[in-house]
């Protein structure tokens, strides 16, 4: 009896060692993670991003497999397939980025087009020849704006006089055209459209303060943000040569009796994160080739069109942000439009405003019951407050990029979540 009770005291005095043991790891543990999360939080978007784009790449990885061929030969010819892929994207992408003298046409034409535009707006009158009572209110509100849109399509002294280098025939280029020279001329007469702030003081104008940051300063900043983000393209490359250590090993440290139940979570969370990220990807294709062919339809010209359609598309990851970049580029490229002939016969040229906003609302639309329920399917089957909350809170915390993983973050939070106390359950756990 005595070796019996002695017995069941030392095993108790061995539980209890075991959970202070383990107590006392944890709380270091998650110390110790709370301090490098403090200190290395820069480093936690460039290696979610390079695992994001691992993740991405394994079914292009699974697709090239050869049985004869060895792994780390099969991972070094899907990168160059993609490599040869981006080089030929990025060749033709260069090819309708605009030169020098392009961008001083552009912004001359873009700032003599909106100026004009809103003159028109303003300066409306109705049937009687009297102007409407909405144009003083507009150009109250929409005057500051206006004046920081003229400030900043300003051509400096040095673009003016390079501008005029090209009027006569600079590097041996064509001449720049008429209209844009009578452009020129007359974005050098436009007023400001609200009255100049004064110093009580001086009695001078106002003049904004001068950013302190120095030329070395923002070339350190600029060094030390590359250097941070190189990691993402490493952490790609080193996840794309894995072949399921890490998971094992990471597999190997869970106790026998969970293992099961975190192979059952990590197979769930890996199908719901590949779901979602490929889901996300098809849908962001769909909604930049509505607005690509619905562009052309309207008479913008292809390279434009394909343009609009690729930057509103990939932005569309983001829920809303995609509609309102595809509104912003397109309206004000049909601001400024000229001579655009619809292919959809019928259709007003000067209406082509109106068209875009029509265009952009029917991909919304498209996007919202077509895309989303059939491309994604269940894999995101969250409430749409949660959708809100999540992306203004992300917002909050990370800026851009808090947007843009807010939902894979609650998919994968719902995802864990379920199946843990799911399994927890089944096996009587809990």
């Amino acid at each position: 009896m005595k070796n019996g009770k002695d017995f069941e005291v030392k095993e108790f005095e061995r539980k209890t060692r075991r959970k202070v043991f383990h107590i006392a790891f944890g709380l270091v543990t998650t110390i110790v993670v709370g301090l490098l999360f403090w200190k290395l939080h820069m480093l936690i978007l460039p290696i979610t991003v390079g695992a994001l784009l691992a993740f991405l790449f394994r079914p292009v990885k699974e697709r090239f497999k050869v049985p004869w061929l060895h792994h780390e030969l099969q991972v070094l010819c899907s990168f160059a397939c993609i490599g040869l892929v981006l080089f030929f994207a990025f060749n033709n992408v260069r090819t309708h980025i605009p030169d020098e003298k392009q961008k001083l046409e552009l912004k001359v034409r873009l700032k003599y087009k909106l100026n004009e535009k809103y003159q028109q707006v303003v300066n409306a009158k109705a049937a009687d020849g009297q102007k409407t009572l909405l144009g003083p209110l507009i150009a109250k509100e929409a005057g500051p704006v206006m004046d920081q849109i003229n400030h900043f399509l300003d051509l400096n002294q040095d673009e003016q006089e390079l501008f005029l280098k090209y009027r006569a025939g600079y590097k041996n280029e064509p001449p720049i055209e008429d209209k844009f020279f009578e452009y020129f001329i007359a974005n050098r007469t436009t007023s400001t459209y609200t009255p100049v702030e004064h110093d009580p003081a001086l009695g001078q104008p106002a003049v904004a303060q001068a950013s302190t940051a120095t030329p070395a300063k923002v070339k350190k900043d600029g060094h030390k943000e590359l250097t941070i983000w190189m990691l993402a393209p490493l952490i790609f490359i080193f996840l794309g040569f894995d072949n399921g250590q890490l998971r094992r090993y990471f597999i190997g440290l869970v106790p026998n009796r969970y293992f099961e139940l975190s192979l059952t979570v990590m197979d769930m969370l890996d199908d719901a994160i590949g779901k979602y990220l490929r889901g996300t990807l098809m849908e962001c294709f769909l909604v930049g080739l509505t607005l690509t062919v619905g562009m052309i339809l309207l008479g913008i010209p292809i390279s434009v069109a394909v343009a609009i359609g690729v930057v509103s598309g990939l932005v569309n990851a983001i829920p809303f942000l995609g509609t309102v970049i595809g509104l912003i580029i397109g309206l004000g490229y049909a601001l400024i439009a000229e001579n655009v002939t619809p292919l959809i016969p019928g259709l007003n040229p000067d209406d082509l405003a109106i068209y875009v906003i029509v265009l952009v609302g029917i991909a919304h639309l498209l996007d919202n019951v077509v895309f989303q329920p059939f491309v994604l399917g269940s894999a995101v089957n969250v409430h749409p407050l949660v959708v809100m909350v999540a992306i203004i809170s992300g917002s909050l915390m990370m800026g851009l990029w808090g947007m843009l993983f807010a939902i894979p973050t609650v998919v994968v939070v719902k995802t864990a979540v379920e199946t843990l106390f799911k399994e927890l359950k089944d096996y009587r756990i809990i």
